[in-house]
């Protein structure tokens, strides 16, 4: 990762990593405080036996992009209400949240502007993507960047997807507050995780991110991050504004992420607080992934394209859909702030 072409600009610095086009590590300044990485990039890669991991996993860095997004096949291990009428599977591509975000990328920093970026990945015929780009500026008036995210079509498809950030969890419990813009409804996910530090009920409703269900029977403020012990997590809502706001009120900063929710019209939010007890996370790893999602959880194309499944069934999109030779095209943001 150290090698990685850089975005250099007024307020910082920004790594393009060729593998998964993924971005970060981050160096961001703001007045009287040391440099700031919000985007979570462990340094696991060289680990002895990282060659048989995931290479999503392996090269694993702050901010990428999933098409199609989740597994590429439905597990039957879900709720019958997850499964109902699934759709066929995503041709031609058999990798976890996609090809694009698990092989190789070309990136070129700009010639003329040290502060911008090129990403391109070719997924090779007959994949139903031509190319998945991304064009990545540092902002002019502040710390932060911005992505322009294209995805051509070879052939018509229709796909889930997300947009995939990993932000810093803060190690002290409560520290960090979740602010969803016109959070809605949500969801828990519907299977077990994992076999411990997995405390939400699986396959539930909640009215809001401050009163999500635990298998217990109580119920927990996810606004109020992180927990104060080994916790991992996926819920789902729906955020009609595409507006988030971290609030890292000890370490005095704020990240605010905004992106398309009329594309992207629902949250996935991982929660992982030291929680996996296996290679590579060994009990020590902590995230929060902010995922602006079209889909059903990570369950993949067949669950999320179908118009059965209980998201879709309440009015929310989980898939988008393209026509052979169409480019879809969305633009995020990730800005911080001084509070």
């Amino acid at each position: 990762m150290s090698n990685a072409p850089q975005l250099l600009g007024d307020y910082g610095q920004l790594s393009l990593q060729a593998n998964g086009g993924m971005i970060g590590p981050a160096k961001f300044n703001l007045p009287g405080m040391d440099p700031i990485n919000p985007l979570t990039c462990p340094n696991w890669h060289d680990r002895p036996g990282a060659e048989d991991w995931l290479p999503l996993i392996k090269n694993l860095c702050g901010d990428f992009v999933c098409a199609p997004y989740g597994a590429p096949d439905i597990s039957e291990a879900l709720p019958q209400n997850w499964k109902q009428n699934p759709e066929q599977k995503f041709a031609n591509d058999n990798w976890f949240h996609g090809f694009a975000v698990n092989n190789l990328w070309d990136v070129q920093i700009d010639k003329d502007n040290s502060n911008s970026g090129q990403m391109i990945c070719y997924p090779p015929a007959p994949h139903p993507f031509e190319h998945v780009s991304r064009k990545v500026s540092l902002l002019p008036d502040g710390p932060g960047y911005q992505v322009e995210l294209n995805i051509a079509a070879r052939s018509d498809i229709k796909f889930p997807f997300s947009l995939h950030p990993c932000f810093l969890l803060p190690e002290q419990p409560g520290s960090l507050n979740l602010e969803v813009a016109t959070a809605g409804s949500g969801w828990t996910y519907p299977v077990s995780l994992i076999d411990e530090n997995a405390p939400i009920a699986t396959n539930a409703r909640f009215e809001g991110l401050n009163a999500v269900p635990l298998i217990d029977g109580k119920k927990m403020d996810l606004t109020k991050l992180p927990p104060d012990e080994p916790f991992e997590a996926l819920v789902q809502i729906g955020a009609p504004k595409g507006k988030v706001r971290l609030v890292y009120e000890k370490l005095g900063f704020e990240v605010i992420f905004s992106y398309d929710a009329e594309l992207l019209p629902s949250l996935v939010i991982w929660i992982s607080n030291c929680g996996r007890t296996e290679a590579p996370f060994d009990g020590k790893f902590r995230t929060l992934g902010i995922e602006a999602v079209a889909g059903a959880f990570d369950l993949g194309p067949q669950a999320s394209c179908s118009i059965e499944n209980p998201i879709a069934k309440e009015g929310i999109s989980t898939f988008v859909e393209l026509a052979a030779g169409e480019k879809l095209t969305t633009t995020s943001e990730v800005r911080l702030q001084a509070l």
